[in-house]
């Protein structure tokens, strides 16, 4: 199941290069493991996380003035300005670089052109939630009862659950998943001392609204288990089983789930089916997720689409607006604007990216990730929930070769891939000590494996980057 994600794991050393490299920071906090590799942002940045939820991922020190050389815009140009504008980039490409403290540009190649981004788009969909919502909310699945009608309410959570992973899985326990079974246990107590021999379950799934099918999905999406039908109550990742195809009716079969739970708790309902929960129906039991920048963690890091849909319209309900496509369209574009983002041009047609009609370009993006590095606005968790080059997430796989793999254990960031479009956004350190924010992204490319091999290169090339000073 995707959704037991990244936990603790060491990030080991694996060449010379990469062992000699040389940083203000000291090294033994940045080389031993994920956990000294470098400091929890969760801990650095709001000290009241470091609790029993607070990420196991880690990332670079708060990023201070003081930290490194500032880097000169000719020689990061010299580096990364021929593989920017390389073949495998495609016809249309746009590179963005910045310092994350100074906010200076260090490289633009038509960076504020707007591009379909693929999973990059799930950048602004994780601000929007955060600036919407705030990083320490939580989301409410609840149980109401009036007469003998029990009402299964969805509250948009991602990470309900019903079943535990595989046997001998090796799965990661972070986030800590909501749970069902729970649920359940606490319904059938509330519950135990009436006399009814049957009760009837409807499930409510009417916070969202609108559409649940994005407007140029695919159908492959669901049966190939890319993505469910959006709804606010799913379970088990909207599967029937790990990495099977997505169902059809994601809240049918997550009532389904619970009707079978009560009645492992001696609860028998009858037929399940749709209803809205009165008002003055009594709330008799609930279970809430770990907080929202604990979600938003999950969604960056492992490239979520069922979890960046519904933090999208979990924004647009915050904001104010339906939680709908709509919705978190104008809740995404008003929260940048709040923070003084421009997205003039930019299009928030979905929230996980799959769409080729989002535009977004590499500026917003890095605008974005400079305030998460840098610890404005709330939007830390953006950072923190960067995949890590050659250990985590969606870069597992990524910076492994002799080409790349320099950049490894120091490169964070959220990968794109739709066919023909490749993207990366994130933050790395240079060889000097300084961080610097990246969006790179490669439009009508031969292949978007090829253009995402091209992008790390970049990456890599700024993680080398001395400038000024002398690169290896």
């Amino acid at each position: 199941m995707r959704r037991h994600r990244n936990g603790k794991k060491s990030v080991f050393i694996r060449n010379k290069a990469f062992r000699n490299r040389q940083h203000p920071i000291a090294m033994s906090a940045l080389v031993l493991s994920a956990a000294l590799l470098l400091s929890s942002v969760a801990e650095a940045i709001n000290p009241e996380l470091a609790d029993a939820e607070a990420p196991p991922l880690t990332v670079l020190e708060p990023v201070t003035a003081d930290v490194g050389v500032e880097q000169q815009p000719d020689q990061v140009a010299a580096r990364i300005a021929r593989k920017a504008n390389s073949k495998p980039m495609g016809k249309e490409s746009a590179t963005f670089v910045m310092d994350a403290v100074t906010g200076q540009e260090l490289f633009n190649d038509n960076g504020g052109t707007n591009l379909i981004p693929a999973s990059s788009a799930k950048i602004p969909t994780a601000a929007g939630v955060l600036l919407a919502t705030g990083g320490q909310s939580r989301i409410t699945t609840k149980v109401t009862r009036s007469g003998g009608t029990l009402y299964l309410v969805g509250g948009g959570d991602p990470l309900l659950s019903s079943r535990k992973p595989p046997a001998g899985s090796n799965v990661p326990d972070y986030p800590k998943l909501t749970s069902m079974k729970a649920l359940a246990r606490d319904t059938a107590a509330a519950i135990e001392t009436e006399s009814d021999s049957e009760l009837k379950l409807k499930f409510d799934d009417s916070l969202f609204s609108g559409p649940d099918w994005g407007p140029d999905w695919p159908q492959y999406y669901r049966t190939s288990g890319i993505v469910a039908p959006v709804s606010a109550l799913i379970v088990d990742d909207a599967q029937l089983a790990p990495q099977g195809s997505k169902v059809a009716q994601p809240a049918q079969v997550a009532a389904d789930r619970f009707a079978q739970l009560l009645k492992q708790r001696g609860v028998t309902v009858g037929k399940v089916d749709r209803g809205r929960s009165p008002q003055d129906a009594a709330e008799i039991a609930s279970v809430e997720s770990v907080p929202m920048h604990a979600v938003v963690a999950q969604t960056l890091s492992t490239s979520d689409n069922d979890t960046a849909e519904m933090l999208f319209r979990l924004a647009g309900i915050g904001a104010g607006y339906e939680g709908s496509f709509a919705g978190g369209s104008r809740a995404v574009r008003e929260a940048l604007g709040s923070v003084g983002i421009a997205t003039d041009g930019a299009r928030f047609e979905d929230g996980s990216g799959l769409s080729r009609l989002n535009k977004v370009s590499p500026k917003i993006l890095s605008e974005i990730m400079r305030r998460a590095v840098t610890r404005q606005d709330g939007l830390w968790p953006v950072a923190s929930g960067l995949a890590v080059g050659g250990a985590t997430g969606t870069l597992k796989f990524r910076f492994d070769d002799v080409t790349t793999e320099r950049a490894a254990g120091w490169a964070r960031g959220k990968t794109g891939t739709l066919n023909y479009v490749g993207s990366l956004s994130g933050f790395v350190q240079s060889e000097s000590g300084r961080v610097l924010v990246y969006s790179s992204i490669a439009n009508e490319a031969d292949s978007s494996f090829d253009a995402s091999a091209k992008i790390d290169e970049i990456v890599t090339e700024l993680a080398d980057c001395g400038c000024p000073g002398k690169g290896r």
